[in-house]
């Protein structure tokens, strides 16, 4: 991918994710697909793998649940 860069909000973001993943001992894409799915208003996140190597992580992140102190931090750096 050319031409793509993450803005400040969007690098904390990324960085937070990164940072609940270690702490949990998962994938940022479990943690950033649970986080997504449990959102208000989020029926249920799109997911699209480019190699079946992804496939594992988007499925194990429907049973992941996320602490609440996670997902507090997530949403705040979020906001």
């Amino acid at each position: 991918m050319t031409g793509l860069s993450l803005t400040d909000e969007s690098a904390q973001i990324v960085d937070a994710v990164a940072i609940a993943a270690q702490g949990m001992n998962v994938s940022s894409a479990e943690i950033a697909l649970a986080w997504a799915r449990d959102r208000p208003g989020v029926l249920a996140p799109i997911v699209g793998v480019s190699t079946t190597g992804q496939l594992p992580a988007a499925l194990a992140s429907e049973d992941l649940e996320l602490p609440t102190e996670i997902i507090h931090a997530l949403n705040d750096v979020s906001d």
